[in-house]
């Protein structure tokens, strides 16, 4: 075909409309292509002046750019359609689909607009999750999808806000969290987030500096160390009680043991591969090194406490 033939080809197509491929391309030879592209350069200024966070708008909006032209206002007409219809199921997807941010931005306080809180749910429970070195639970391992479930990561741990109304989902999520660590929960409005992440964080901060076993933890859990760690003079005198301990590292791993047994002797015992006369006699250089009697409640209590201040401050 002569290159004459084809510039007629297209000035016939562009005049019928019937060509998706020349339209779809906006590429068209000769005072057609130019008047495109200045009608697109018109949707461009149009959108960079744009201050609208809604769908509404948009085809009256590129109407106008198409400045009384019939064939580009029928274009405008279509494609705002289309382009508000994907404006607004991209909207509705916004807040799952870039969950990190949005997450940090609430646990962090941040003020949001209007139409961002528009879309969020009410109340959240805050979720975090912390797993041993060695394992490590993936997003993409939970199914999430749709849920309205916000995400981040924070110090080494996995922050999920699940929407209040989700019980099921909750329950859910800790049970399968929990098997491969430790799980802290708080839950608040969407306005308190902030306070509900730092419960959260300080629950499970004190379950595994406690050396809990793993599960799912809220503050009605460490109500004792809570109320404890409140005060940080408290926190550093009973850091100090223990801290003599740290020149005898065998003492310090009996210790940690009958933590982490529950100061059970007789699983410490068997945890430490020793026998239980030889437990007693540690214990009693325990409480001769502290003050502290870990065969004692009073004195396990109180070197429980100190073992977990040690690990907080």
């Amino acid at each position: 075909m002569t290159s004459a033939r084809v510039q007629e080809a297209h000035d016939v197509n562009l005049g019928r409309g019937a060509d998706a491929g020349s339209v779809r391309g906006l590429r068209v030879a000769g005072e057609q292509e130019q008047r495109l592209a200045e009608f697109r350069a018109r949707v461009r200024a149009a959108g960079e002046q744009w201050a609208g966070a809604r769908t509404g708008g948009l085809v009256e909006l590129l109407r106008e750019a198409a400045a009384g032209d019939p064939e580009l206002a029928q274009l405008a007409q279509l494609g705002g359609q289309l382009l508000e219809d994907f404006v607004e199921g991209l909207g509705r997807k916004a807040v799952t689909c870039s969950p990190r941010d949005l997450a940090a931005d609430l646990i962090d306080g941040t003020a949001l607009p209007c139409e961002v809180l528009d879309q969020l749910a009410p109340a959240y429970a805050v979720v975090l999750a912390r797993f041993p070195a060695d394992r490590r639970t993936e997003l993409a391992a939970l199914d999430l999808t749709g849920r309205g479930v916000l995400c981040t990561r924070r110090s080494g741990a996995l922050v999920l806000l699940v929407p209040g109304t989700e019980a099921e989902l909750l329950d859910e999520l800790t049970r399968q969290l929990a098997g491969d660590g430790w799980v802290a929960t708080a839950k608040r409005a969407v306005a308190e987030l902030a306070d509900g992440y730092a419960e959260a964080r300080d629950v499970l901060r004190l379950v595994v500096a406690g050396r809990r076993p793993a599960g799912v933890y809220r503050v009605v859990d460490v109500l004792v160390e809570y109320a404890l760690l409140g005060n940080e003079a408290v926190t550093a005198r009973l850091a100090e009680i223990i801290r003599p301990l740290r020149d005898h590292p065998v003492l310090w791993e009996t210790l940690v043991a009958l933590q982490e047994a529950d100061f059970s002797r007789n699983e410490a015992a068997r945890s430490l591969f020793i026998h239980r006369s030889t437990l007693d006699y540690r214990l009693r250089r325990i409480a001769k090194v502290t003050g502290h009697d870990p065969s004692s409640g009073r004195g396990a209590q109180a070197l429980s406490a100190a073992l977990i201040a040690d690990a907080v401050v």
